[in-house]
């Protein structure tokens, strides 16, 4: 089975259900893709659970050794319970030239 790779920018319907009946459709634009990591600056942000330091050290080094990432900022989360502050997200994205958040258990 191959992955799909959107290549160009695409126009993709977002559809909120809303048990009240409410239905909500926006358009949104797809962010362009890298056509490589490799000399980038990749933003890694740990959702703060116990245990996803491991995770997220190990895929560090290796975005850093196999994939040629020139740097990678980590940042943790306060807690996994809420959103990401702000603040946090707007010097993330100021320093880094692609993202990736998750949960780690």
């Amino acid at each position: 089975m191959q992955a799909r790779v959107a290549t160009a920018p695409e126009v993709g319907r977002v559809t909120y259900l809303n048990p009240t009946g409410f239905v909500h459709q926006v358009d949104r634009h797809l962010t362009r893709r890298l056509d490589s990591v490799a000399g980038k600056v990749a933003g890694l942000l740990d959702n703060g659970n116990d245990t996803s330091s491991y995770f997220f050290n190990s895929l560090a080094e290796t975005l850093e050794r196999d994939y040629g990432v020139s740097k990678v900022v980590l940042r943790t989360k306060f807690t996994s319970t809420r959103p990401a502050e702000q603040g946090l997200m707007d010097q993330m994205g100021a320093e880094a030239d692609f993202l990736i958040s998750g949960v780690a258990l």
